[in-house]
């Protein structure tokens, strides 16, 4: 996992590996529980589906996708370049929504709210 921010003209950019079966739904889920908590992240009008996008990549062209490609004019943007077994989500966040909320607030809270989705995904499935 990278956790070294990169700087895009006006946004920090950061990769983050993860595994297979990450769900799309599941993602966007998370991200908006950031929209809910945060409204730092709803001052523009945009959503939580309007910043997540899945593009379907090989594994070897993963890793030649660099952070720079996606920065996108919303105050967050969550890529997730799928490669089956494997994968990669680029964050892009803009540099005045990281000086409110940044990366140790933001990180976590997208862990926990991804790890809250699928605890309640599994709930509902028993």
């Amino acid at each position: 996992m990278s956790t070294r921010p990169v700087a895009i003209a006006g946004y920090e950019s950061m990769t983050i590996q993860v595994r297979a079966g990450l769900g799309e739904r599941r993602l966007v889920a998370a991200v908006r529980s950031l929209f809910v908590r945060h409204e730092v992240l709803r001052a523009d009008g945009f959503t939580a589906e309007s910043c997540v996008h899945r593009v379907a990549v090989t594994p070897c062209l993963i890793s030649l996708t660099a952070a720079g490609d996606v920065p996108g004019d919303g105050p967050l943007r969550v890529v997730w370049l799928d490669g089956g077994a494997s994968g990669r989500i680029v964050l892009t966040v803009r540099r005045d929504v990281l000086a409110r909320l940044p990366w140790h607030v933001l990180l976590p809270g997208l862990v926990s709210a991804w790890s809250a989705s699928t605890h309640l995904r599994t709930l509902s499935n028993r």
